[in-house]
């Protein structure tokens, strides 16, 4: 089986990997030849985490990085997909080119999903040349930890189409959750996001520093992360954007001094979250993930 991962993004990598650790031939395509060279340097980062933590051997750890390939050019990218796991930038513009170009290349067989985090599948649908092939699959992050794809049908996805998603689903090794209904979110960002956006009102207005709303979150509810480390390891570009999109089509004009604050002190400072390096945490040893963190 062939996985085609559009958008070499942090999320889009990890997707790329794990469905490498599955046993899929994977092709990461991205526009950006640097985004590729960063996700490969990123899959090396995980196939040396899976091998200090026992996931995979060295001669696995190889394996896995062996069947994955990087491509610019979407028409050899395609090139007998059988399913397409798309996470490009969250601009209306850019899925709508994603999906023609994804449509015009890819052969009749191959099933496209989105990891869309804000947008809803029937509004994506339209810009492929196949909605009854259409549906979201949204993974948590990191992947391999959250283990879930939550998938969001719209309704004029084929009912049948709901079994090979699941069995797609546990042969990458996550566990499938599928909505009843269409949710802006789904059920994980449902929940997380009023707690995201309560903590980065709390850091911007000087309630709190990032680190303390993180501190108080994790020692209360037992959590690996905070709000704020969340936000890093979402992407503050990815967060902006899904804030954008609820601003300018749920009216969520609250959201603008969030917005502002992320795109001055941080988005214009080239400060993205875990995939510059630099966010409101320095990266690969982030505050938050050392034992004294808490106190």
């Amino acid at each position: 089986m062939k996985a085609l991962i559009a958008g070499a993004g942090v999320v889009g990598s990890e997707i790329g990997f794990q469905c490498a650790y599955g046993g899929l031939d994977v092709m990461m395509f991205d526009i950006s030849t640097a985004s590729l060279d960063t996700s490969r340097r990123s899959h090396a980062t995980f196939a040396e985490l899976f091998r200090k933590d026992g996931r995979l051997t060295d001669t696995q750890a190889d394996a896995v990085l062996a069947r994955i390939r990087y491509e610019t050019d979407i028409a050899r990218a395609a090139d007998d997909a059988d399913i397409v796991s798309e996470s490009v930038t969250e601009t209306w513009d850019i899925k709508k080119a994603t999906y023609r170009a994804l449509s015009d290349h890819c052969p009749s067989k191959t099933i496209f999903t989105t990891n869309t985090s804000t947008m809803l599948p029937s509004e994506l649908a339209k810009f492929t040349d196949r909605p009854h092939r259409f549906l979201a699959c949204h993974v948590g992050r990191p992947v391999w930890d959250a283990k879930l794809l939550e998938i969001m049908p719209h309704e004029g996805t084929d009912p049948e189409l709901l079994d090979e998603i699941r069995a797609f689903s546990r042969r990458i090794g996550l566990i499938p959750i599928v909505l009843l209904k269409e949710q802006a979110g789904y059920v994980s960002n449902s929940i997380i996001a009023p707690f995201v956006i309560a903590g980065l009102d709390l850091v911007m207005r000087g309630v709190a520093t990032y680190d303390d709303v993180d501190r108080l979150w994790m020692f209360g509810t037992k959590s690996t992360y905070g709000p704020i480390a969340m936000v890093d390891l979402m992407g503050i570009q990815t967060v902006y954007n899904g804030l954008q999109n609820l601003s300018d089509t749920a009216g969520k004009t609250e959201f603008l001094p969030i917005m502002q604050y992320l795109k001055e002190e941080f988005i214009e400072k080239g400060k993205l979250g875990i995939q510059s390096g630099e966010g409101f945490y320095t990266y690969p040893d982030p505050a938050y993930g050392r034992a004294d963190f808490i106190g």
